[in-house]
């Protein structure tokens, strides 16, 4: 570069110009920002202009530079939660509409009834208890009342005491009747017998005979007596004293007894074998009364097993027996 070339480019840089960094003349480069003092100068005020910026500016900065840095990450785990929950809803949707596909199977297409078994049935054939029974083949297992199905059974059969109904897949309908363990029987004015069950479930009306191993009601009137359903009696708390007389009876498994009574709350008593009546007061430690009045019984059958007469176990501390 000339002389004069110098002496210009120093004049245009006297009017505020800045000169290119790289000047080409034909092939020739040159880069005048590392030569021209001009340049120099222009290329220090501008550091100076930046470096004139306060400290706190500065510090300013490089927090807000900080505080970007940082929300970066709470975004990313967002979007995580927000594809995870997406993917708990798609999948927890999908379960319920599986849950609901089974469901119409089950009560539509499968399991159909094709089988019914009956067991422990002797006063009723199995065609009886099957023509009572309000379940069909082709019916849905799941859909069979069974609650209501088996009192079907114990109201049109009065010698079913118990009904059981399980569902055996896939198929099959499994019935089990337990029939009445005990019969109860009360004397009527024409010398007619109702039997009745413990639970004072009426059986049938049966002219003149008791049937063995049955116990004898003694002392009370029956108000009503439909066949299948509960029997009423005329004393108001006669049910209920009599039920209390019966539950310890079947508790005990008592098969001696032939005959009990209820007059009234405080004068009840059990006839044991036909020849021994065990008086007991009132209702109150029905279980040690008799137990009472049993081992009393066992002592006098080693030196009269052929008594009769009355055992007084009103008091269970104190038995004592009065002979016929």
């Amino acid at each position: 570069m000339s002389e004069e070339d110098r002496a210009l480019n120093r004049e245009l840089g006297s009017f505020g110009l800045e000169p290119p960094k790289i000047y080409k003349s034909g092939r020739e480069e040159y880069d005048y920002s590392q030569t021209d003092p001009d340049f120099l100068n222009l290329r220090s005020f501008s550091n100076e202009r930046r470096d004139s910026r306060s400290g706190a500016q500065r510090q300013r900065e490089r927090e807000g530079s900080s505080r970007k840095g940082e929300r970066a990450p709470k975004k990313t785990n967002t979007r995580k939660k927000s594809k995870l929950r997406r993917k708990i809803i798609f999948y927890g949707a999908l379960g319920v509409s599986l849950a609901a596909l089974v469901v119409v199977l089950s009560l539509t297409v499968l399991f159909k009834i094709h089988n019914i078994t009956v067991t422990g049935n002797e006063v009723y054939s199995q065609k009886e208890i099957m023509a009572v029974l309000p379940v069909e083949k082709e019916e849905n297992l799941f859909l069979v009342d069974k609650k209501g199905a088996a009192q079907k059974v114990k109201e049109n059969l009065p010698y079913v005491y118990e009904v059981k109904i399980k569902r055996k897949l896939p198929s099959t309908i499994a019935v089990t009747i337990t029939e009445t363990p005990q019969v109860y029987c009360v004397l009527n004015g024409d010398k007619s017998y109702t039997y009745l069950d413990d639970t004072f479930k009426v059986l049938e009306d049966h002219g003149g005979s008791v049937p063995e191993g049955a116990i004898v009601i003694n002392d009370v009137k029956l108000k009503t007596a439909i066949k299948g359903q509960k029997a009423a009696f005329a004393g108001k708390k006669t049910a209920k004293n009599l039920k209390k007389l019966t539950d310890v009876i079947k508790k005990m498994e008592l098969t001696d007894i032939t005959a009990i009574s209820t007059k009234d709350v405080n004068n009840n008593y059990l006839v044991y074998q036909g020849r021994l009546t065990f008086k007991l007061g009132n209702l109150d430690n029905l279980e040690r009364k008799i137990y009472a009045a049993l081992t009393a019984t066992e002592k006098l059958n080693e030196s009269n097993p052929e008594a009769k007469g009355t055992m007084t176990a009103s008091n269970d501390k104190q038995i004592y027996f009065t002979a016929e």
